[in-house]
């Protein structure tokens, strides 16, 4: 068995939260029982910081998390702990590739994001960030850095675009799908396996004294890197064979049945 655990890191979408986005009572006395005994607890996202906070402030965060598939680590009152960005030039060539397969791309930094106009997908993102896009200056938002951009649009087209990115930008930017929709590029070497490294450096831990939870293909990465990792259960094969430890879904307590079967049992167990 690994270290006692002394840090978990959270996925968000598919994890933390319902397919209605919400954070159950169980979730939240879940998140108080790891503070009670002394386990810190993060959120690991490709969501900006802005669509994280209401959520934190549900769980009575008390420690910094990070956004952007950890391109930016921040604490709840905002005090950059992290930040990384992708310059301009880099950006002209990711936007390139989505125009030859007739995708979407949207800006971040670490206040908002940026559309060239709405669409389904749009008012989707709107929908589970929690607030709208800045539609006026994309041309211009173009030219300057960013923290994140995704690439957007139809799932097929969106598998080829990626292949190009990581081959063509395989140096220069990490790019993984949160969602077959969708295409996070990042700095390099910025993804959520480095985020598990990050935060161990935050929170002075090592990382086999860390259990991560999550459900999508991207958080293979948090897996291969933590000590203990926890799948969600309607998590896809590839996910679920990667972890240490399988629980249930988002929609059936999936979360507070990990923390407690797999994180506090464990601990106690340990003799913390």
């Amino acid at each position: 068995m690994p270290k006692k655990i002394q840090l978990v890191i959270s996925d968000i979408d598919g994890t933390l939260i319902t397919s209605n986005h919400e954070v159950t009572d169980a979730t939240k006395q879940a998140a108080a029982a790891l503070y009670a005994a002394g386990v810190w607890l993060s959120l690991s996202s490709s969501r900006p910081p802005r669509s994280i906070v209401p959520l934190a402030r549900e769980l009575n965060l008390r420690s910094p998390f990070a956004s952007f598939n950890g391109a930016l680590v921040t604490t709840l009152d905002g005090d950059i702990k992290l930040r990384s960005v992708i310059a301009p030039e880099i950006i002209a060539q990711l936007k390139t590739i989505a125009d030859d397969y007739q995708l979407g791309v949207w800006l971040y930094d670490e206040l908002g994001w940026w559309a060239a106009q709405r669409d389904a997908f749009v008012e989707r993102e709107a929908h589970t960030s929690g607030f709208e896009p800045d539609l006026q200056g994309y041309a211009e938002r173009l030219k300057a850095s960013v923290v994140k951009l995704t690439i957007v649009g139809n799932p097929e087209f969106v598998a080829q675009a990626e292949k190009r990115v990581l081959t063509e930008l395989r140096d220069q930017v990490s790019a993984s799908r949160s969602k077959p929709r969708f295409l996070d590029v990042t700095p390099y070497g910025f993804h959520k396996g480095s985020v598990v490294e990050h935060l161990a450096q935050v929170f002075g831990v090592t990382k086999d004294e860390i259990a991560v939870i999550g459900d999508g293909p991207n958080d293979i990465e948090m897996f291969k890197e933590a000590g203990t990792s926890i799948a969600m259960g309607q998590g896809v094969d590839e996910v679920i064979n990667a972890a240490t430890f399988i629980t249930s879904s988002n929609d059936d307590e999936g979360w507070s049945r990990g923390i407690e079967k797999y994180v506090l049992k464990v601990r106690q167990g340990n003799g913390a």
